[in-house]
């Protein structure tokens, strides 16, 4: 498990420039900076209650930051606290995804809930195959789409000018690189076949552009920070259990009814269980 103060503080510090900044002395001791440099400093004290209390301080400034995120899901942790850990993990990652200490030490904190059942790992080729998806912000995504978009387009043209001469020319020099002429394409079935992976390629981008996006948006998974929480088969507490899940446990909501929510988890487990036994990534 990786302290938190050592985590560099740069995007924290651009995240807070959105945030605003305050006019006099007092005011700034109270700042988010000022907050995110006194939780790290209780952090290294091994005052984690203080830490949490001065980062979340952080957060409701509106400072949104996967180094402020991850520093407080490590400060869970060290309290024990494994549900709100997997929580501020989880809202980090959507934020840097490709964070190897933040992947460790949420693969550290979940292999130690209760319901190891319902978080198991996908296999392996499964994992390598969604890597482009699971390792990419939505921003990269929409990023992404948008260049091979404006890939589509340039290779449209080039495609309908293909027999000019200045195109020839072109393709001349840079098809050596084309894995279409080592499979014996001519011209124009080496310039359909970029343009027909250009737009798959962009299209998958897109739509996972769209469903980070969604997701986001929705809020559709949430991470259970009770000890133990019944899920009922209504929204009551008259209804029957049906299971019973732990802390850290993520779920996906689905609907939402008077202090209710149901949700759904692997092994088309289903049911409704108190709002206040979960909170939303």
């Amino acid at each position: 498990m990786r302290k938190a103060p050592a985590r560099p503080s740069i995007l924290f510090a651009l995240a807070l420039a959105t945030a605003g900044a305050f006019a006099d002395a007092r005011a700034q001791e109270d700042s988010p900076s000022a907050r995110f440099a006194r939780a790290n400093a209780a952090y290294e004290a091994g005052d984690y209650a203080r830490a949490v209390q001065d980062y979340t301080a952080a957060v409701e400034a509106g400072v949104a930051s996967p180094d402020l995120f991850y520093n407080l899901g490590n400060a869970h942790f060290k309290l024990g606290d494994l549900g709100r850990a997997i929580l501020w993990y989880e809202r980090a990652r959507r934020l840097a995804p490709r964070d190897l200490d933040l992947r460790e030490n949420l693969e550290l904190t979940r292999s130690l809930l209760r319901d190891q059942q319902l978080v198991a790992s996908p296999p392996r080729w499964r994992r390598v195959l969604s890597a482009w998806h699971r390792d990419t912000t939505a921003s990269e995504s929409v990023l992404a789409a948008s260049g091979l978009y404006a890939l589509v387009c340039l290779l449209g043209v080039l495609f309908v000018f293909r027999d000019t001469e200045w195109v020839s020319r072109a393709y001349a020099r840079v098809s050596v690189l084309s894995p279409g002429r080592l499979l014996g394409l001519d011209k124009s079935q080496d310039l359909a076949l970029a343009i027909a992976v250009a737009v798959i390629a962009g299209g998958a981008f897109g739509y996972s552009a769209i469903s980070k996006a969604r997701a986001e948006g929705s809020r559709a998974t949430g991470v259970v920070l009770v000890e133990e929480a019944s899920v009922f088969s209504g929204p009551s507490r008259d209804a029957s259990v049906q299971f019973k899940v732990h802390e850290g446990t993520l779920v996906s909501v689905r609907d939402a009814r008077a202090g209710w929510v149901r949700v759904d988890l692997s092994g088309d487990l289903s049911g409704w269980i108190d709002e206040t036994s979960l909170d939303r990534i």
